[in-house]
Order: structure tokens, then C-alpha cells, then sequence
């Protein structure tokens, strides 16, 4: 344990170390002190994936705090293993993004600062089992990662978008707190473990106390109505930034509310079925505002939530599975969620850090400005491509793999004798399937609007992928995807004694139907890219003594080829959108002249977010309103200001006094 903190410190000190070096080293500082930080987290965090166990250390403090405990469990070693590789891959993809903002060097200082300091936080709060100590962890990682939203300052959006993150970020801990706060009161002890005797109660107040950790461990991990800051976060944010609040970040807040459950026992079957609910929604919510962007981080971003969505499912399959006593039902749900929350990280990160390579490259993240990068960038744009097939969850590539894993428990959850379960399994099972092929339409639109056809714009420079590091992280990754999506069943060794700390009833042996499917999947995949291969030699032997002839696909005479001509982002989605109109609501402004043949004209569509415009724009309308009948307080004299305080002191020391 003590390596896995010295690893931890390492990353924060790389971002300290950074403020002193010359501007052209501070990425290279900060990569070297990563790159070492390594070799003191995986093996603790893989040794106890591999093995079980817990690695422990008591950390002493004075009041109030006292004896906090550091936790290496399973859990928690699955999310440092992506957190400490997450960390590192940034570091590498920084010393080519960061070089567009040299001159700034205050500004390159405090990234890599804040970058150490929001990875070494996500580190501390996944080892933390103390509640103070680990509310001051969760806010020292939700400050850095303010700062880092708000990087580019200078622009008014930037400003916005940060200062809203940081009330959301707020709004999520109150909860926290909330519920922190009632367990240790209840329990009566600042330890972790020691509120499973309350959650465990299946009464009302262990209901209410799972839905304040759920409300705000969500808001962290982007659950529907809880989402609205991503779409604003991730496209202000440096994309290195985006990629690791995506890819890690959020998935604190999953963490959370796994720990939460890990303490819980088998849940009550009403907050189980809330969990698919709203899973299933948040990911049907996420894959559909997503097809209506426009902004390449931003239409990620909604992604993000989607993909929250389907870890959530898997989470709630799995407590489905311990309510009905189903062991194979609760691991395939739990394997599911936990495997997706390893391929979320790899496509995610790849997706973002190829949209940074084209914004580097570009200048812009508008969707309608780009087009035929492929044949510019063709590295990245192979790889963003191949992420593309994993995110929507098509074979060859990790994304099937856990899918499949939640499909399988739902499948087997309609042999269960309740008819809400297979209401609930028939709900998840549509859910899930419309989710993967709105994300595929997505993703066409994307990959095909980006880096197929003409471009729509000129380009201020031809894009080129001169600068290796950016292609670095995403080559690793993409091995990764393709890694897991061909050998899935090793994945099964590496998650299993995670599956097992929420199934302790599962027998090893039940895994074996499991290993079995996986090991059939990778022979037929390998068959396939056999067969594939063979035609396509087969193809070349008997082609080899031939001039191939390339002849135009006939045009009706139409040979001039051009970028109006072809589709945009919004035109594209249309037909989709009008369909669900109700509920990805667009605001669409034309503007031409007035005349029969306008020489010149435009349309934008903007989409609104519905848990914006109906719950928090007119929330904070009344918060506005009621805040303003006490505006007569603020008069602006010192004198009343410090009557104030003395008149609060006053009658504190009175209700103190009366309590005693």
C-alpha cells in the first residue's frame, strides 16, 4: 500500500515539478514522473486484481478525523489500473497538444499541475475509506478538474461552462454529505465499513440513504437529470483534459456508488429496478441529444452519458440478480458494468483524443466545417474509426464484449418466475438494443461527415500527423480494443474477483459457461478475419498477372464534384430527429434575403436539453426570485454587516446552551 501511495505522490509531484522546468520540458517533466508512478501502482493494483484480497493501511490523524484507512480492494483496484494509465497516456498525448498553447507559460504551468493534482486525487479517493478524509479528496479532485475545465479563461463560453461545472460539482456533493454525514451519525463511525450495518436494514431509512449516495455519486458519473454539465465541461476543456474526465473521471462517481452497494448487501428490489429504470433512460437520453450535435467534443460528451446508461444497466441487472438469489444473473450484470467501464475508457479516450488531433490540426470542432481528413490523417483516422465500431458495440471490438454480457443476464432473467422481472428484462433488453443502433447512426454520421467526402472548408493548413505523441495513446488503446474484443475471455480472470466481492455466493465453476462463450466468439472471429483474409489473397494471386482497369461509377454526365453537395451534420440526423422531436426539442433560425433567388443564405439548428429547460433553468428562476426578497440585507454598510455576525453568534451560543 505504501508503493500504491507513493505512486499517487509521484503523478502529483510530476505536476508540481512542471511550474520549474523551461516551457519546452514541462510536458516531458510531467511524463517522466507518470511514467515512474507506474511501476509503484499496477503491480499492487494488478496483484490484487489477479490474486483478491486487500491491501490495508491505517493512516493516523488527529481529531476529528483519526484513524482513516486506506483500502486496496478488487474494486478499488480496477479503477487506480484506469485512473494510473489514464494519467499516463494524457501525459504522452500532452507534449504534442500542449505545444499549440506555447508562449502561455503561466497558463502550461498550471495544467500540468492541475492535471497531477485532479489524477493523484482520483487515486486518493479510490483507496479512501475515511468520510472526511475522503470529502476532501472528492473536492480536491473536483477543484483541479474546475480549473482545467476553465484552462482557456479568455473565452466568455469557457467561463460559463466552468463556473457551471463547479455548481454542479457543488450541487452532487451537498448530497454527499448528506448522506455521509446520516451514515456516520447512524453508525457511529467515520469508516466506511462500518455503514453496511446500517444499509443493510432494507428500511426506509437505508432507501433514503442509497438514494442521496446515488443522487450524488450520479451527479459525478453524468445520470439523467444529473448530466447537464458534461456536454458543457468536456468541449471546454483541453482535449488531453476531456479524454481523462471522460474516460476516468466520471467513472468515480460509478466507484461511488459501487462502493455504496458493496456495503449495502442485497438491495431492496424497488431500488434495483430504479437503478435499470433510470440507467435505461439516461442512456436512451445520452445516444439521442448526441445524433443532434454538431460539435464533435460535445456530441461525445452525450456519449458519455450514454455509455453511464449502459454501466448503469449492468449494475442494475446485477442487483436484480442478488434480489431473486440468481448468482449467474448478478454476474453477468456485474461483469458487464465493470467490463464496460474498462472499454468505455479505451474507445472514449481514443474518440477524444482524435477529435483533438483534428481540432489541432483545424481549428475547429464544428462537424459542418470538416470533411475528407481521411485522406490527410489516415492513422487517426483509421483509429478513430475503429473506436467508432466499438462505441456502438459491433463484434470484433470490446464494446460487443460487455453488452453482450448485460444481454446474457437479461436473457436469463426472463426464465425468473416474477413478471416484473421480465418486464424489467424486456424494458433493458429494447433499451439497450435501440441505444446500440442509435449510437451506430451516430457514429456514421460522424466518422462519414469528419473524415469521408470533401472538405467543406478550407483548411488554413493541410492536416498531417507529424506529431507522433498525439498518435501514441491511441495506438495503445486500439490494441487494447481489438485485444479484448478477439481474447474476451481473458478478460474473465482479470474481473472475476471483482464480480465475486458483489456475488459472494458465485461458485468459480458458474464462470465456466461464461469462458465458454467467449472462447466460441473468439474462434468464430478469428474464422472470420481468416476467411476474409484468404479471400482477399485468393483475390490478389489471381489478379497478379492483370492491369487492373479503374473505371468512374457512371454520373449521368455529372463530373464536377463538390462539398455542397453533400451531406451535412444536420441533414444527416434529420429524418431521426423528427422523429423524436418531442424529445430532442431544436431551435432552427433561417436567415436569407427576401428576395425569390436568394444569392445568399443559412439555417442552424441548436438542440435544447429537456432537464434544462423544464427542471433547472426554472428552478434557479425561483431560486432567483425567493433570493431577492432578502436583497434589502445587502445594503452595502459595514456596520450592519458586522450586526449580522454578532446576532448569529448570539443565537448560536443560545441553542448551544440550550442543548446542553
Amino acid at each position: 500500500m505504501i508503493d500504491f501511495l507513493a505512486g499517487a505522490a509521484l503523478i502529483f509531484a510530476g505536476g508540481f515539478a512542471a511550474i520549474f522546468v523551461v516551457e519546452k520540458a514541462k510536458a516531458w517533466a510531467f511524463f517522466v514522473f507518470a511514467a515512474a508512478a507506474q511501476l509503484f501502482i499496477l503491480p499492487p493494483a494488478f496483484g490484487t486484481l489477479l490474486n483478491g484480497g486487500q491491501l490495508v493501511l491505517p493512516v493516523h490523524f488527529s481529531g476529528p478525523i483519526g484513524t482513516a484507512y486506506l483500502r486496496l480492494d478488487p474494486l478499488a483496484a480496477l479503477f487506480a489500473s484506469v485512473t494510473s494509465v489514464g494519467a499516463l497516456l494524457t501525459s504522452i498525448y500532452s507534449i504534442g497538444y500542449m505545444k499549440m498553447y506555447r508562449g502561455q507559460r503561466a497558463a502550461l504551468s498550471s495544467y500540468f499541475f492541475f492535471v497531477g493534482m485532479m489524477s493523484a486525487s482520483m487515486l486518493l479517493v479510490e483507496v479512501t475509506q475515511n468520510v472526511i478524509l475522503f470529502l476532501i479528496v472528492w473536492e480536491i479532485m473536483s477543484v483541479s478538474s474546475f480549473f482545467l475545465v476553465a484552462f482557456e479563461n479568455g473565452d466568455d463560453e469557457v467561463r460559463k461552462s466552468s463556473l457551471y461545472y463547479f455548481i454542479a460539482m457543488q450541487a452532487g456533493v451537498a448530497f454527499l454529505i448528506a448522506a455521509l454525514a446520516w451514515a456516520s451519525a447512524a453508525s457511529g463511525s467515520l469508516d466506511f465499513s462500518s455503514f453496511a450495518a446500517v444499509l443493510c436494514k432494507h428500511d426506509s431509512v437505508s432507501m433514503l440513504l442509497f438514494v442521496l449516495f446515488f443522487v450524488g455519486f450520479g451527479t459525478k458519473a453524468g445520470i439523467v437529470p444529473m448530466h447537464t454539465w458534461l456536454p458543457r465541461a468536456h468541449p471546454a476543456a483541453p482535449t488531453g483534459v476531456s479524454a481523462l474526465m471522460s474516460g476516468v473521471m466520471i467513472k468515480t462517481g460509478i466507484y461511488g456508488i459501487l462502493r455504496i452497494l458493496l456495503l449495502s448487501g442485497i438491495p431492496d428490489y424497488r431500488l434495483a429496478y430504479g437503478v435499470l429504470v433510470v440507467s435505461v433512460i439516461t442512456g436512451i437520453f445520452g445516444v439521442m441529444n448526441a445524433i443532434a450535435q454538431h460539435d464533435i467534443k460535445r456530441l461525445l460528451a452525450y456519449h458519455s452519458i450514454e455509455n453511464i446508461g449502459i454501466i448503469g444497466m449492468g449494475i442494475g441487472v446485477g442487483m436484480l440478480g442478488l434480489v431473486y438469489n440468481n448468482p449467474l444473473i448478478a454476474m453477468l450484470g456485474f461483469f458487464g458494468a465493470v467490463l464496460h467501464v474498462v472499454n468505455h475508457f479505451t474507445f472514449k479516450s481514443v474518440l477524444f483524443y482524435g477529435s483533438g488531433v483534428v481540432y489541432s490540426q483545424t481549428h475547429t470542432r464544428n462537424m459542418d466545417n470538416l470533411g475528407g481528413l481521411s485522406k490527410y490523417i489516415p492513422l487517426t483516422s483509421l483509429m478513430f474509426l475503429i473506436a467508432s465500431l466499438a462505441i456502438t458495440g459491433l463484434p470484433l471490438f470490446n464494446g460487443f464484449i460487455s453488452e453482450l454480457a448485460i444481454y446474457l443476464g437479461l436473457a436469463r432473467s426472463f426464465s425468473e418466475g416474477s413478471i416484473a422481472m421480465v418486464v424489467a428484462a424486456l424494458f433493458g433488453f429494447s433499451g439497450l438494443a435501440f441505444i446500440g443502433a442509435m449510437a451506430l447512426l451516430c457514429f456514421t454520421k460522424v466518422y462519414g461527415i469528419c473524415f469521408l467526402g470533401l472538405p467543406r472548408t478550407k483548411y488554413h493548413v493541410e492536416p498531417n500527423e507529424r506529431e507522433r505523441t498525439l498518435l501514441v495513446p491511441m495506438g495503445i488503446l486500439t490494441v487494447v480494443i481489438v485485444g479484448i474484443g478477439l481474447l474476451p475471455w481473458l478478460t474473465i480472470d482479470l474481473l472475476k474477483n471483482v464480480v465475486m466481492e458483489f456475488v459472494p455466493s458465485l461458485n468459480p465453476d458458474q464462470l465456466v459457461p461464461l469462458t465458454g462463450i467467449f472462447r466460441t466468439i473468439s474462434g468464430a472471429l478469428a474464422a472470420l478475419i481468416g476467411l476474409t483474409g484468404l479471400f482477399f489473397g485468393l483475390r490478389a494471386f489471381l489478379l497478379r498477372k492483370r492491369k487492373v482497369s479503374r473505371y468512374k461509377t457512371w454520373d449521368c454526365g455529372y463530373q464536377v464534384g463538390s462539398s455542397r453537395l453533400q451531406y451535412t451534420s444536420s441533414s444527416f440526423a434529420q429524418p431521426f430527429l423528427h422523429l423524436v422531436a418531442e424529445l430532442v426539442p431544436q431551435k432552427i433560425h433561417v436567415e436569407k434575403q427576401p428576395v425569390l433567388f436568394p444569392e445568399e443564405a443559412s439555417l442552424e439548428s441548436h438542440t435544447q436539453d429537456l432537464s434544462e429547460r423544464y427542471i433547472f433553468r426554472p428552478s434557479i428562476g425561483i431560486l432567483n426570485k425567493f433570493l431577492n426578497l432578502f436583497s434589502w440585507i445587502q445594503s452595502g454598510r459595514m456596520q450592519q454587516y458586522i450586526m449580522y455576525g454578532l446576532v448569529f453568534l448570539v443565537v448560536l451560543l443560545i441553542w448551544i446552551l440550550g442543548i446542553k
